[in-house]
C-alpha cells in the first residue's frame, strides 16, 4: 500500500518541487501517518514524471493502474486538498511566534500664514519609521487545540487522498476488466458466427443434393444471421470499453489499446483469510474509516478551542518609533525616538454572546462526524461482507463454467457429427450451438467478474497496492 500511495503521489506531482514549509507541517506527517497511508512529503523524492502518451497497442494492468494514477484529475484534487490542510496546519503553528511589523513614512508640509498683509512661509520634509513587536506568550492553551484541530484535519486529507488514490486505481482496473471482457466476448461472437456458418453450408449443401429440406436450410441460415448480428454488437461493445480504458489513463478515446490476460493462470488470493479476520483488517486499515476518526479527533479539539475562547491571555509588546523633521527656514531641526515595552492582560468579557454560539456549532459538529464515523463502519463491514461473498460465489462459478464449456463443446462436436452423418436434426445443431455460445459466455463473464470482485475485497480491505496486479 505504502508503495503505491508513494508511486501516486510522485506521478500526480509530475516533477515540482516541494513548497517551502519553515513550520514543518508536512515533514511533520511523517511522525502522524498511521501505517499504510501517505506522508505528504513524497513529492521530495523529485524527477518522477508521467509516462510518454500511450502510442497504441497491447497494454498490462499494472501500466493502466500507473497511467490512471497519474493523469485523472482526481489525483490532483486530492492533493490539493491534502496541501491545504497541511497550509492550514501551519498556519494554526504559526500562532506560537511572534510578530513583527515595520513602517517607514516620509512627508513634506508646507504652511503659509497671513497676518495683517504679511505672509510667512514655513516648509518642512519629515521622515518616521515605526518596528513593532507583538508576542502572545500565554492563552490557556487555545493555539494547543487550534494546532490538534488543524493536524486532526490533515490525518483527514490525507486518508481521504488514500481512498482516491484507490478508488482511481479500482476505476481503472474495472475499465481494464471491461474491455478484457469485451475481447472475449467478441472473439465468442467470432468462433459461434464461424460454426453457424458451417453449418449454414452443410444445410445448403445438403438441400443442393436433395437430401436437406428448405426447412433446416432456412433455419441454420437464420442462426447464421443471428451471429453475425451478435458479432457486430460485440464489436461495437468492444469499442466502447476500448474508448473507456484509453480515457482513463489520459488518452483520447480514439487511441486503439489492447489487453491480454492468461486465463490459466489467475492472481494470487492469499491475502483472503477469514471473514471474521478481514472485518477486523478493514476496520483498523480502511482509508475512509481513518479519515472519519480524523474528522471527529478534529471536532472534538474545535470544542476545545471554543471552551477556552473564554480565558484571558497575556501577551508581550515592545515598539520602537523614530521621527525626523527638518525645515526650510531658521526653525531648528526636531528629532524625535520614542521607545515602549509592555506585558498586555486581555481578558473577555462580552461579545453578543458569539462565543456561545460558536460552542454550541462546536458541538454539533461534533455530533455530526460521530453519526458520520458509526455509518462509515457499517459501509465498510457491508462492503467486505459483501466482496467475500461474492468472490466465494464467483470462485464456485469459475470451476462450474469450466466444466460446462467442456460439455457445451463436446456436446456440440457430437450434433456436427450426426448433422453430418444424416441422422441428426437441424434443431439438435441449433440448440447444441447455442448451448456452446451459452457457455462461452458465461466462462468469459465468470473469468472478468472473478477479477473484478478480487480486486473490490482488496480495496475494501484498505490493502489495493500494485502487488494486487501482478499476473493480471
Amino acid at each position: 500500500m505504502r508503495r503505491l500511495l508513494a508511486a501516486a503521489a510522485l506521478l500526480a506531482v509530475c516533477g515540482p518541487a516541494a513548497a517551502f514549509d519553515p513550520l514543518g507541517s508536512r515533514a511533520d506527517l511523517l511522525d502522524l501517518t498511521p501505517p499504510g497511508q501517505l506522508p505528504l512529503d513524497a513529492e521530495l523524492g523529485g524527477g518522477v514524471r508521467c509516462p510518454e502518451p500511450f502510442a497504441g497497442g497491447d497494454i498490462s494492468l499494472s501500466e493502466v493502474v500507473r497511467r490512471a494514477l497519474c493523469r485523472d484529475p482526481r489525483t490532483r484534487q486530492a492533493w490539493a486538498t491534502a496541501s491545504l490542510a497541511a497550509a492550514r496546519l501551519g498556519a494554526a503553528r504559526a500562532a506560537y511566534l511572534p510578530t513583527l511589523n515595520g513602517s517607514l513614512t516620509r512627508s513634506r508640509i508646507g504652511q503659509t500664514l497671513d497676518q495683517g498683509g504679511s505672509t510667512a512661509r514655513s516648509d518642512s520634509r519629515s521622515r518616521g519609521s515605526q518596528l513593532d513587536l507583538a508576542w502572545n506568550l500565554f492563552d490557556f492553551g487555545q493555539r494547543e487545540a487550534n494546532v490538534d484541530s488543524a493536524r486532526q484535519t490533515l490525518l483527514a486529507a490525507a486518508a481521504s487522498q488514500n481512498l482516491s488514490i484507490q478508488t482511481i486505481f479500482l476505476d481503472a482496473a474495472n475499465a481494464y476488466f471491461g474491455l478484457l471482457n469485451a475481447q472475449g466476448e467478441l472473439a465468442v461472437a467470432q468462433e459461434v458466427e464461424r460454426i453457424n456458418l458451417q453449418s449454414f453450408l452443410a444445410a445448403e449443401a445438403r438441400h443442393a443434393a436433395g437430401v436437406g429440406d428448405l426447412t433446416s436450410k432456412l433455419q441454420t441460415q437464420t442462426a447464421f444471421a443471428q451471429a453475425i448480428l451478435a458479432r457486430v454488437r460485440a464489436e461495437g461493445n468492444l469499442r466502447n470499453a476500448q474508448g473507456q480504458l484509453a480515457v482513463s489513463i489520459g488518452e483520447p478515446p480514439l487511441r486503439p489499446v489492447k489487453v491480454d490476460a492468461d486465463d490459466a493462470h489467475l492472481p494470487d488470493t492469499s491475502f483472503v483469510k477469514g471473514v471474521d479476520e478481514l472485518l477486523e483488517l478493514a476496520q483498523k486499515a480502511h482509508p475512509e474509516l481513518a479519515s472519519a476518526r480524523a474528522r471527529l479527533a478534529s471536532a472534538k479539539a474545535r470544542i476545545a478551542v471554543a471552551d477556552r475562547a473564554y480565558l484571558p491571555s497575556v501577551s508581550f509588546n515592545a515598539a520602537r518609533s523614530t521621527n525626523d523633521r527638518r525645515y526650510d527656514n531658521a526653525t531648528p531641526a526636531l528629532d524625535q525616538s520614542d521607545r515602549s515595552v509592555s506585558v498586555q492582560l486581555n481578558v473577555p468579557i462580552f461579545d453578543g454572546f458569539s462565543r456561545h454560539y460558536q460552542g454550541v456549532a462546536a458541538r454539533a459538529e461534533f455530533e455530526q462526524a460521530d453519526a458520520e464515523l458509526r455509518g462509515v463502519e457499517q459501509k465498510v463491514a457491508l462492503e467486505v461482507w459483501q466482496a467475500y461473498q461474492t468472490l466465494q460465489t464467483q470462485t464456485q462459478t469459475l470451476d462450474s463454467t469450466q466444466k460446462l464449456l467442456g460439455y457445451a463443446t463436446k456436446s456440440l462436436e457430437v450434433a456436427q457429427g450426426r448433422y453430418k452423418a444424416g441422422v441428426g436434426s437441424t434443431l439438435e445443431l441449433l440448440e447444441a450451438q447455442r448451448a456452446m455460445a451459452d457457455a462461452a459466455q458465461q466462462r468469459i463473464n465468470a473469468l472478468a467478474t472473478w477479477r473484478a470482485t478480487r480486486l473490490r475485497l482488496a480495496a475494501s480491505l484498505g490493502k489495493l497496492g500494485f502487488w494486487s496486479v501482478e499476473g493480471s
